[in-house]
């Protein structure tokens, strides 16, 4: 596919992190896919994402499980809880997500190491990258292809689910290369790649 490159990004300019952005929606967001990954790596299963959330498909349990991060909401079933005003640093995620467990009356399971690679690395270009550059993770236009954006449609990137990333510029690589890295250092090769900021070299150059 052909993409149409942004001229109108300007990577040069002062970051404006998050000063004109409501934290509120900025801490949901991040806390959506913290909480899909925990219930991940205790439930295993499929995940998607839709145009305000994510959706969980478990294996071993009777419903998809929602989670919108407009309004903090999660669904499971017939059941819903709300998320975004009940987070304690003093306690941590694996608490809160004990806790909605509980709400939804999903039995309770430890978590583990999960293999949707992808998804993980979504997870971590969130935690570190939202907040500063308003990152966001987007389906695409195609079946099994998200759009990682930067900021109210300045610039973008591509991932698709056979782990090809592109960025606006044509540029294409192969994610399975870095694979063996630390989650961490991945999501900022990946960020790189994709040239959203100065401070951030890309990884191939």
């Amino acid at each position: 596919m052909m993409r149409i490159a942004s001229i109108a990004f300007n990577q040069d300019r002062d970051c404006m992190g998050c000063a004109v952005r409501d934290e509120k929606q900025i801490s949901t967001y991040i806390l959506s896919f913290q909480i899909a990954d925990q219930l991940l790596s205790r439930y295993q299963g499929k995940w998607s994402i839709y145009g305000s959330g994510i959706t969980l498909d478990f294996k071993d349990l009777d419903h998809s499980l929602t989670i919108d991060y407009d309004s903090g909401i999660i669904n499971y079933g017939s059941l819903t809880t709300a998320f975004y005003h009940r987070y304690n640093p003093a306690k941590g995620l694996k608490v809160l997500v004990e806790d909605i467990c509980s709400d939804l009356a999903i039995p309770q399971s430890e978590p583990t190491e999960y293999k949707e690679y992808l998804f993980r690395l979504f997870v971590k270009m969130i935690e570190i990258f939202h907040a500063r550059c308003n990152v966001q993770i987007l389906p695409g236009k195609n079946e099994g292809e998200w759009e990682i954006r930067l900021g109210e449609g300045e610039a973008s990137g591509w991932i698709g689910k056979d782990g090809i990333a592109e960025n606006r510029f044509g540029e294409k690589i192969d994610l399975k290369q870095w694979q063996d890295l630390r989650i961490e250092k991945a999501a900022l090769y990946v960020f790189g790649f994709n040239a959203f900021c100065k401070n951030f070299q890309c990884p191939i150059k």
